[in-house]
């Protein structure tokens, strides 16, 4: 019977069938458990990200375990106060769009009087047309501006309205949310040795490339990720201190808002703006460049000592490779493309300076 089944194994169609027919087994499986290793593997990234934090308590002589606990305790500290700031965002930004037609009045009312003002310089009647024109169509886009956004910020807190229906979505995934949370407390007791069983599971010739791999992953992809958690956090509390010495409304929230729209490199200043702008707009004029001002001086902060000092030496990537790879990313998969482009760019770079320029095939030719 053995040497029956060796003689048909030595049959390259049979064992090309089995390998298409394993092959076909395995993805069958994975799409029908895709949930769970979606939730091991977001378990897993969590532990990662926060296994430096509990070395550093153990190399302190805190025990693993409790330092684990000290981890969870932050993160939900954290999670507390980002829903208290995003609340309290979420409540003036409601009341800001049922005022944003008197704050846009006095733009008005300065357009409407724009000829009169400009009648000393400008006295002939083709100028005063010209001008009379502009003002119109200054106030008419102004006008159009201020409906724009009233409409659209009254959709989109609209959207409470399905309050109940969303709290049942929700509750639907509160039971894998508890599981990954799990999960990523038993990884993060055990996270040493639980790769070294990965590594172990494969073949003993691979494993040193394996272990080398792991390493300059975790300097490219790994360093990139805690580094720009770090720049996030620094571009968020100058935002935050700025707004607050201007005495904008909310400062602190602001500041929270663009830390973590930063998490995407050169997104957080563009988005976090349009709030700061409409709340410093409640105040005046010059309260509103001052927050230009300071989130112009965020962003050179970031650009110029944040991200070259703090990032630098993780990614190596000039500028444009990143930005080019952000936009990529965003084109093909969104927002998770567009914050995975980087580390991902990091990654592909390390493979080909490391691996592919001292290559035969580069030195000599493929």
């Amino acid at each position: 019977m053995r040497e029956a089944l060796g003689q048909v194994w030595a049959n390259p169609y049979v064992r090309v069938a089995v390998l298409l027919l394993a092959i076909w087994l395995a993805g069958w499986l994975l799409l029908r458990t895709a949930s769970v290793w979606v939730g091991f593997l977001i378990a897993y990234t969590l532990a990662y990200l926060a296994d430096p934090l509990v070395s550093g308590l153990e190399r302190h002589k805190v025990r693993r375990a409790f330092g684990v606990l000290l981890v969870y305790g932050l993160f939900f500290v954290f999670l507390g106060l980002a829903s208290v700031l995003l609340a309290e965002v979420v409540v003036q930004l409601s009341q800001l769009s049922e005022r944003i037609p008197d704050v846009l009045r006095p733009v008005n009312g300065w357009i409407e009087r724009l000829p009169g003002l400009m009648r000393r310089w400008a006295a002939s009647p083709e100028v005063q047309a010209v001008l009379a024109h502009t003002a119109d169509g200054l106030k008419a886009l102004m006008q159009g501006f201020s409906t724009t956004l009233v409409n659209w910020l009254g959709a989109l807190l609209g959207q409470g309205g399905n309050l109940i229906a969303g709290m049942a979505a929700l509750a639907g995934g509160l039971v894998q949310l508890f599981v990954v949370f799990v999960v990523t407390g038993y990884l993060l007791v055990d996270f040493p040795r639980i790769n070294a069983s990965l590594a172990e599971a494969l073949p003993r010739p691979w494993q040193p490339l394996a272990a080398e791999l792991a390493g300059k992953l975790d300097r490219a992809v790994g360093g990139y990720i805690r580094g720009q958690l770090l720049v996030a956090a620094l571009v968020g509390l100058v935002v935050g201190i700025g707004l607050a010495l201007l005495g904008v409304p909310m400062a602190a929230a602001l500041g929270f808002i663009a830390g973590v729209f930063n998490l995407v490199p050169y997104l957080g200043v563009v988005v976090s703006i349009v709030p700061a702008l409409l709340l410093a707009l409640t105040a005046g004029a010059w309260q509103a460049l001052g927050v230009l001002a300071v989130f112009l001086i965020a962003n050179q902060l970031e650009a110029n000592v944040f991200s070259p000092y703090i990032l630098g030496r993780a990614t190596e990537l000039h500028p444009v490779t990143v930005v080019l790879a952000i936009l990529a990313g965003a084109s093909l998969f969104g927002l998770w493309g567009a914050m995975l482009a980087v580390p991902t760019t990091a990654f592909a770079k390390v493979l080909y300076t490391d691996y592919y320029l001292p290559s035969r095939c580069h030195e000599q030719g493929c």
